[in-house]
């Protein structure tokens, strides 16, 4: 029994060879780094809490998750690939916009509560000043 291979077959085993090495040696790599970024993480203070820190990650991600999704469905051509990987673009949409969103409610609150506040100190203070003027 003869086996022949062409020279085709090694080139496409040798690329997802790299490929999966390259994968392996990121892997490591995060999974050494994640444990230091975490004790880290307390240093970046508010940082990482500000809103736009969302729409940095969210400029990052989309653009690679639609590259993907497209790929993907040319490759296998399953609307669902679409769907779920839509789906999950809304999501990080709506991250990146609900603080916003709660930003703006807190500031009207805020607006409101300050308002509040004033006009009653402003009344205390006038009832206390004529509650203290000799009559």
């Amino acid at each position: 029994m003869e086996i022949l291979a062409d020279n085709s077959d090694f080139k496409n085993h040798s690329k997802v060879d790299r490929i999966g090495i390259f994968a392996s040696i990121l892997c490591a790599v995060h999974c050494a780094l994640t444990p230091v970024l975490l004790i880290m993480l307390p240093t970046f203070g508010k940082a990482w809490a500000h809103p736009s820190t969302h729409w940095g990650m969210a400029l990052v991600v989309i653009p690679i998750a639609i590259f993907m999704m497209r790929k993907g469905y040319k490759t296998h051509s399953k609307k669902w690939i679409l769907v779920v990987g839509s789906l999950g673009v809304a999501f990080i949409i709506a991250g990146a916009i609900l603080p916003y969103i709660e930003l703006g409610d807190r500031s009207t609150n805020t607006e409101q509560a300050q308002s509040v506040a004033s006009t009653t100190a402003g009344t205390e203070e006038s009832n206390l000043t004529e509650a203290a003027a000799p009559g």
